[in-house]
């Protein structure tokens, strides 16, 4: 299971003999810094982060911008977001039965009619199909109110419609505006630059990897299993460095984790959270490329190898790499309005297309939260741990923790009455998780078939994971609180 003859392929080139080229800042043609450009890097860069980081005072308590404007859209109409919300179910549902009765041969459609439905981003599993039809049959009743008690009556029907439909259907829309404005206008590139010197001494991978990993944090763990794959099939990353990357890096996006700050009524929070989500991120990634079975996976490249060059440079030198690159993208992208509109609408295919999956089992598991002990059993054995770390509500963060290797958003909202420490600290953990079986753990077999990938070893990757992550977190939480952050 850990040798790396697993992975070997003989059709494929080995990378032991690949030698990057070394350049320094002379080697880099600089941009020409004009006005337009610059202000389009300069503005779209400063607004995302305004709304992502910015802490503004709002109704007495500390937030986000971005909080602010959802707080200001449900109390217009919350019918109308409710009314939206079941739009996107439905949108999901269909467009992906559409989309698989195709592939099954059970109806045919035309070349023209596939572009305009794109049914490439809709096919997905059987039972992923289920799951969004089944949504809809669990939507209806939620929205009106009308049906079986355990269904529509006390915290299942609350949790699963009030808090977390209504929250995702507008965080992820809204965020992608501003994340599209960071992706699209040179953000990512700028701050992808600046992280390059870290990535090869502390994970041994190449310094654009840093892109791919902004991208799944701007962005989202699909648009950075993408970009992965792109470069993957030019031969710019090898088999150890693809599956580095997205079981290490391609974690929780920064708007999926707002969305978890919102549901827990933790936004005034929301910076630090991001900082101490991001530090153990980086910390259990530096670990996991050390150790098996991370370390047995042969650096071979299914395309001929095309190494980065080796960037050498001050401080100076690389700030000047990275606006460099930051201006070029901004000059090169599409204008602020464009990119925002764009943003918006892939955050609501995004949003279409993971509501069911996630309405149905949040549903699914806050019925056997309610009503049985499956959950308590499987957390038993690790409450002990929780209590010697000093995480208040045990019970509750281990069960949470244990559901976040399903699916994050329910592990992370099972906490949504417990201790401000607990949900710091289950945030920390279900965010870094990284393998997702209810969407990225698929997504990864699928994608990257020919690494390959196999839900064994992303088993074990979410074992060894979750296992550096807990005291890690701990530590983290304990930290914050101790200087007074949380």
């Amino acid at each position: 299971m850990f040798g790396s003859q697993s992975w070997e392929d003989d059709d494929h080139i080995s990378g032991e003999s690949v030698q990057p080229e070394k350049k320094s800042i002379d080697d880099v043609n600089l941009v020409e810094k004009r006005l337009q450009p610059t202000a389009k890097f300069v503005v779209a860069f400063l607004t995302g982060a305004f709304f992502f980081l910015f802490p503004v005072q709002w109704e007495g308590q500390t937030t986000i911008p971005l909080d602010v404007l959802m707080s200001l859209i449900t109390e217009t109409s919350l019918l109308t977001v409710e009314l939206f919300t079941l739009a996107i179910l439905f949108a999901g549902a269909i467009l992906t039965t559409v989309t698989m009765l195709h592939y099954m041969g059970a109806i045919t459609l035309s070349e023209r009619n596939q572009r305009r439905l794109q049914i490439d981003y809709w096919q997905t599993s059987k039972p992923f199909w289920a799951f969004r039809v089944i949504a809809i049959f669990l939507a209806v009743p939620m929205f009106l109110g009308v049906g079986p008690d355990w269904l529509v009556a006390g915290p299942v029907s609350a949790t699963a419609w009030d808090v977390l439909m209504i929250t995702i259907v507008l965080v992820i829309p809204l965020g992608g505006i501003f994340v599209n404005l960071l992706a699209e206008l040179g953000g990512l590139q700028f701050i992808g630059t600046l992280a390059q010197p870290i990535m090869r001494p502390l994970f041994n991978l190449p310094g654009r990897s840093a892109l791919d990993s902004a991208a799944s944090w701007l962005g989202s763990f699909s648009i950075g299993y993408y970009l992965t794959r792109n470069v993957f099939d030019r031969g710019g990353y090898n088999k150890r460095e693809v599956f580095v990357i997205c079981t290490c890096f391609a974690t929780a996006n920064l708007g999926t984790v707002g969305a978890v700050a919102a549901v827990l009524d933790v936004l005034h929070i929301f910076p630090v959270l991001i900082l101490l989500y991001l530090i153990a991120t980086l910390i259990v990634a530096a670990i996991l490329v050390r150790i098996p079975p991370l370390s047995t996976i042969p650096e071979e490249y299914i395309a001929e190898p095309d190494p980065e060059p080796m960037f050498t440079g001050s401080v100076t030198d690389y700030f000047r790499f990275a606006f460099n690159e930051g201006v070029r993208t901004a000059e090169e992208g599409k204008s602020i309005p464009r990119a925002a509109v764009d943003g918006f609408v892939d955050g609501t295919k995004l949003t279409a297309m993971i509501l069911g999956t996630v309405l149905t089992i949040a549903t699914s598991v806050l019925l056997l939260e309610a009503y049985t002990d499956v959950f308590a059993y499987l957390a038993g054995p690790f409450v002990p741990l929780m209590t010697i770390l000093g995480i208040p509500d045990p019970q509750t963060a281990a069960t949470a923790v244990i559901v976040g290797g399903a699916e994050y958003f329910i592990g992370a909202t099972l906490v949504v009455e417990a201790d401000l420490l607990t949900q710091v600290f289950v945030v920390i953990v279900t965010s870094s998780q990284a393998i997702f079986f209810a969407a990225s753990a698929p997504m990864m077999v699928d994608m990257f078939d020919d690494v390959p990938m196999r839900f064994r070893d992303l088993g074990i990757l979410l074992v060894l994971r979750t296992a550096l992550l807990v005291p890690i977190a701990a530590g983290l939480t304990h930290g914050a609180a101790a200087v007074g952050l949380i």
